[in-house]
């Protein structure tokens, strides 16, 4: 049970701020109140096992970065039923020439806790040093970047290594969070949990499994936000989730368990939603450092491909709440077209063993790591028994979600099946991270055809030839199957009625709060 009397917010001033950080985990030990009514208050039960980074120049999972979204602000946001990116710390961009963007900020904005205006310092200070440590984003939104420098209080200025047409959707977007020079110079690591943002919520309190934001004051859009404070609760277990939400200890719950949802939709307090997301499940094989293994012959991983019953994954794990495909652009992109384009729905297990045969292989054993989702390693499963028709022994490894991207990242295994949410608004960062020999998750894959196309449609500003270029794209990686991509899940929420003013988008790590509020 929660005790009854609401615990009382601790918000410090610029100068305690970095002295009471210690306090923080200290007081989140006993639990704040659920709402459940509250006119003012949201508690949000988050799927994640915990919280250990909400600096956006680290990497992190998609549960903290639902919390980063609402603490930042980046320079462009998408919207998404118009597919373009619309201004939010930026409002305006322009390039004037193939080699330099420039960018003009929205003046008046203001950091958290008394650390003044965000300026073009700012953006440049936020950038050069993601560059200077190679943070995660250098491979995957400022890898163009040549040079950045402020011209004015203003405006800033970017210089390109390459062309790169994507730059507002990946550059600006995914990698648009930006930091505060002030505060990181003076906070350290402190910045990492409780960092200064320029976003509608600012962080109160902080500790490994809950994080209390409450409303900036000074937000740059007066309208915003109409919620006074958002407590999110690390709750991994779906269904602890799910009880939670019916006792009315949680007000909002994300990525309930599908075999829930006629539970949900029956229950009158509740509201529930479903939109296809920005999101595949798939398999990985590391190509490098895997000599000798089956699956570096490419007919193998057709047959694998050929062996998985798309259509049963869809059932059994989504209970419908997923469309079957075999290929990396999701609905909603430049590009996307409804699959499966070659591999059956429902899988053809006479194609996979003539594969089999043509490569020479009868049988061999795998291990094939997952992380802590728990609907996952239900698919691992399912999907262990399919290759077992083709003489396929899956030895399974599960893992918590940092082992396994320090696995995965580093390229220390052999296969993987794993979800990944498509972070930038640009069908470039839906097939060159993973495509690319130099892509920074690319695991060993090296084509120069797929190089060449995949570097041809980033280059290129015209939607026409990109669309032409990533029917290419598609047709490879089709045929080499570096990836086998199973299906494009659903997001679902489920939330209190009478919230209002939230509306669901397409990626599992984005969900905005800013006009959220209580009838």
């Amino acid at each position: 049970m929660f005790p009854t009397r609401r615990a009382k917010l601790f918000t410090p001033t610029r100068r305690s701020f970095l002295a009471g950080a210690g306090a923080f985990a200290a007081a989140t030990q006993f639990p704040i109140p659920a709402i459940g009514q509250g006119k003012k208050d949201l508690v949000y039960g988050g799927f994640g096992a915990g919280y250990s980074n909400l600096n956006p120049l680290q990497r992190t999972d998609n549960a903290a970065g639902i919390i980063m979204r609402n603490v930042f602000d980046a320079l462009v946001r998408p919207d998404y039923a118009a597919q373009r990116v619309v201004p939010e710390l930026a409002v305006e961009w322009s390039r004037p020439d193939a080699l330099t963007w420039r960018i003009k900020l929205r003046e008046g904005v203001k950091w958290h806790k008394g650390y003044g205006e965000m300026t073009a310092e700012d953006v440049v200070y936020s950038w050069m040093t993601c560059l200077q440590d190679k943070c995660f984003q250098t491979g995957t939104a400022l890898f163009p970047l040549e040079s950045i420098k402020a011209d004015g209080k203003y405006v800033v200025e970017a210089k390109m290594k390459q062309p790169f047409g994507a730059f507002p959707g990946v550059t600006m977007g995914y990698g648009g969070n930006i930091i505060c020079k002030a505060a990181h110079q003076e906070m350290g690591n402190a910045y990492n949990l409780t960092p200064i943002g320029t976003g509608a919520f600012q962080v109160e309190q902080a500790s490994s499994n809950e994080i209390i934001v409450a409303r900036n004051s000074d937000y740059w859009n007066p309208n915003q936000p109409q919620l006074d404070r958002i407590v999110f609760r690390a709750i991994p277990d779906s269904q602890v989730r799910l009880q939670s939400l019916e006792r009315g200890e949680l007000d909002f719950i994300s990525q309930p368990d599908t075999k829930d949802v006629e539970e949900i939709k029956s229950n009158d307090d509740l509201v529930y939603t479903s939109t296809p997301g920005w999101v595949w499940d798939y398999q990985q094989f590391c190509l490098k450092g895997n000599d000798g293994m089956a699956f570096q012959d490419k007919r193998v991983r057709q047959a694998i491909s050929y062996a998985i019953d798309r259509e049963a994954i869809v059932k059994e794990i989504y209970n419908g709440e997923a469309l079957p495909t075999d290929y990396t652009i999701p609905p909603g992109f430049m590009g996307y077209k409804k699959g499966p384009l070659r591999y059956p729905k429902n899988g053809d297990l006479a194609k996979a063993k003539e594969l089999m045969a043509a490569a020479g292989v009868s049988g061999y054993e795998v291990e094939v790591i997952c992380s802590d989702k728990d609907w996952l390693r239900r698919e691992l499963e399912l999907v262990a028994a399919m290759v077992s028709q083709i003489g396929i022994t899956y030895k399974i490894r599960n893992l918590d979600i940092g082992s396994f991207n320090n696995l995965w990242l580093n390229k220390n295994f052999q296969q993987h099946l794993e979800d990944i949410t498509i972070v930038a608004p640009d069908t470039d960062a839906t097939c060159w991270w993973f495509y690319h020999s130099q892509g920074n998750v690319t695991a060993g894959y090296d084509n120069p055809e797929m190089d060449k196309l995949l570097d041809e449609a980033r280059a290129s500003s015209d939607t026409d030839e990109r669309i032409g270029l990533y029917d290419q794209v598609t047709s490879v990686a089709l045929e080499d199957q570096p990836l086998v991509i199973h299906c494009n899940p659903n997001l679902i929420r489920a939330y209190r009625k009478g919230l209002q003013g939230f509306e669901p988008g397409p990626q599992a790590n984005a969900e905005w709060f800013k006009d959220a509020r209580w009838s």
